[in-house]
């Protein structure tokens, strides 16, 4: 099936069916049947609130394929303040929205939620390993920008990585980026700018602290 054509059809779902659906992994046409007489698969369990700065990247390892099965869904709905009312997915050679302004192939593996009040919030990772050297590269291009600036005491989001918050047109978006063992690990937030700049960090913070948990379950935190 198309790119176009599996879109046109998670579009045709309600929205909070198909963000559950998605985010607990139903990504896969024809998922496993459960034994008879067993008990139902438990969804994703809701993630307690948590901050980047209680993880340790430097000890995770993130999957460069199936990114957002892991999510759960109080993760994207505390995000966007509300139900994603419209969900993307994509994997590597397909078309996809890299940005508000650009839809190209993507060598990426990852997925967007879009909720009330034209918030946005987003995750992928390069399908390609990244080395080191390729990373700082990546990380230099992720700094760039005029309209820019440093999110203050940002936790690592990897290492090298980037935390930057930039306007353009009427939103503002949050993005963290980094390189977690050899994955290049993406994760956005963005809202209108008369949201406050401080509310929309610590969301954003969350949010990519949700994505990186979810990505790579077997964790150690920060704090041991």
């Amino acid at each position: 099936m198309s790119s176009r054509s599996s879109r046109a059809a998670a579009l045709a779902a309600p929205a909070r069916v198909l963000a559950l659906a998605l985010l607990l992994g139903a990504c896969s046409s024809q998922p496993p049947s459960p034994a008879p007489g067993a008990a139902p698969t438990a969804p994703a369990p809701s993630a307690e609130p948590t901050t980047l700065d209680e993880l340790d990247p430097a000890t995770m390892r993130v999957p460069r394929a199936d990114l957002c099965a892991g999510l759960p869904a109080a993760a994207v709905e505390a995000a966007l303040l509300g139900e994603p009312r419209r969900v993307e997915t994509w994997a590597d050679g397909q078309q996809a929205r890299l940005s508000a302004q650009v839809r190209d192939v993507a060598h990426e593996d990852g997925c967007r939620f879009d909720g009330p009040g034209r918030t946005s919030a987003a995750a992928w990772v390069f399908t390609p390993p990244v080395s080191p050297e390729r990373a700082d590269e990546l990380a230099r291009a992720a700094g760039a920008g005029s309209r820019c600036r440093d999110v203050p005491d940002a936790a690592a989001y990897g290492d090298p990585s980037v935390a930057r918050t930039c306007r353009s047109g009427p939103l503002r978006e949050t993005r963290y980026a980094g390189l977690v063992g050899d994955a290049w690990l993406t994760c956005s937030l963005s809202a209108p700018r008369s949201v406050d700049r401080a509310d929309l960090e610590a969301r954003a913070d969350a949010w990519c602290a949700a994505v990186l948990l979810g990505a790579a379950p077997d964790r150690t935190s920060a704090n041991g």
